[in-house]
């Protein structure tokens, strides 16, 4: 659908560049009788609210008598026809054969309804021979609009450098956001790779502490022997040379076992380290996960404000084409010069498609050019974790906002700006958008 949005532009760009390449200023209606020849020049368009300049021409052809020439035009909108300029511009009592007259008339078009036209009647009355001869003519003379082509053209240049700006914008920040995600990608294979040492270093830790509490308990039965047989010696003196001997077995055991239990609590002193570190890790792991998780809602946040400057484009289109859509109104010539141009843009159309295929992937929109608001005052706000801020309680009761609306974030020239989005800019721009796609 965006494609075809930047198609129908493009479309456009191309017959004003076509209309720019064979302009048509002036035109004209031209009468030759037997008696007189009169011409009038004009321009083939006028613009509301504005004066223009229509050139009178007559001839007489043989001699004549009480020569009245009578021009009127009428201005045509909402249905209704207003004359603007009725005057006699002719009037003579006598002429003789090639007798030439010439002048030229201001007519003002006022302001009106849309697509209006301008139409003409001249009355010429003479004497040849005193024969009484009346003419009367009455004829389309201009179409009236808010825009002159000229104007059009200047105003979709304008747009079509915005949409290629937005067009290398969005493919730059397309390039960031493959990037990120081959980083974060990266982030999460070596995230998988310590979650598995962490779990084989954990289930080696909880084999260390079976085999040591399997110790304790031996270290604890052997000690019990200890103190039975202590009591045995103490008890029997006969039994002393065999407990004696048994003690050394018993004691040499104790320091082997003792040793081992050193060695054992060392190495799990070591283990105990050795998570700590990893744990560490992933922490560090984890901010980095949520920063860069931060920075893709920013780019997403962006990709939004670029839909919406293309939606604004959109309308601008839209009032370009009503106007489009009112040249179907003109003259029979008027119609064939614009069928010939329409042959024209068919063939850039093709060309343009083409060209563009490949880099209308992504949405955008347009930013619309609002006034700034003066500010009544600059607050201090601390950002808080996760680089969040807190909108000042007076600023969110003017701007009207509350718990659950949705703002826009910009930033440029060292600036963060934060915007209310209204629901109702949001489901309007869904609505064209809808309204585009069925075309």
């Amino acid at each position: 659908m965006l494609i075809r949005r930047f198609l129908l532009l493009g479309c456009l760009a191309v017959f004003l560049a076509a209309m720019a390449a064979a302009p048509i200023t002036a035109y004209g209606y031209s009468v030759v009788e037997d008696d007189v020849e009169v011409r009038l020049d004009y321009p083939l368009e006028m613009k509301i609210g504005t004066c223009s300049t229509i050139t009178f021409w007559m001839k007489a052809s043989h001699n004549l008598t009480d020569v009245t020439v009578v021009l009127t035009v009428y201005y045509h909108a909402d249905s209704a026809a207003n004359p603007v300029y009725s005057n006699t511009i002719v009037s003579e009592s006598f002429v003789e054969a090639g007798w030439t007259n010439s002048k030229s008339i201001q007519i003002c078009v006022p302001s009106g309804a849309a697509d209006p036209y301008v139409r003409a009647e001249l009355e010429l009355r003479y004497k040849l021979n005193d024969t009484e001869k009346r003419l009367d003519y009455e004829w389309y003379m201009a179409i009236v609009r808010s825009l002159t082509y000229d104007e059009l053209e200047s105003k979709v240049e304008s747009l079509q450098k915005s949409v290629n700006d937005l067009e290398d914008e969005v493919n730059q920040l397309q390039a960031q956001l493959d990037e990120k995600k081959q980083e974060l990608d990266d982030l999460r294979s070596n995230y998988e790779a310590l979650l598995s040492n962490y779990s084989s270093l954990l289930e080696k830790y909880h084999q260390i502490k079976s085999d040591f509490k399997a110790l304790s308990e031996e270290y604890d039965e052997l000690s019990d022997a200890y103190k039975s047989l202590e009591d045995r010696n103490q008890a029997t003196i006969i039994d002393l040379e065999k407990l004696r001997t048994k003690y050394e077995l018993l004691s040499k055991s104790y320091s082997d076992l003792e040793e081992r239990y050193r060695s054992l609590l060392s190495d799990y002193e070591s283990t105990l380290s050795e998570l700590n570190t990893y744990k560490t890790m992933y922490l560090d792991l984890k901010s980095r996960h949520e920063d860069l998780l931060l920075r893709h809602n920013d780019l997403i946040a962006e990709a939004a404000r670029l839909k919406q400057r293309i939606s604004d484009l959109e309308e601008d289109y839209g009032a370009l084409s009503q106007v489009y859509q009112s040249t179907l109104g003109e003259s029979v010539l008027t119609k064939n010069l614009l069928f010939a141009q329409t042959a024209a843009v068919a063939a850039g159309l093709g060309i343009y498609a083409l060209v563009s295929k490949k880099f209308l992937k992504k949405g955008r929109e347009t930013v619309s050019q609002a006034p700034k608001e003066e500010n009544s005052g600059k607050k201090v706000q601390k950002i808080l974790s996760g680089r969040r801020i807190t909108i000042p309680s007076e600023v969110a009761s003017k701007l009207g906002l509350k718990e659950g609306d949705r703002v826009e974030i910009d930033y440029g020239n060292g600036e963060i700006v934060i915007k209310p989005l209204k629901e109702e800019q949001s489901s309007s721009g869904q609505s064209e958008g809808g309204g585009n796609g069925n075309q």
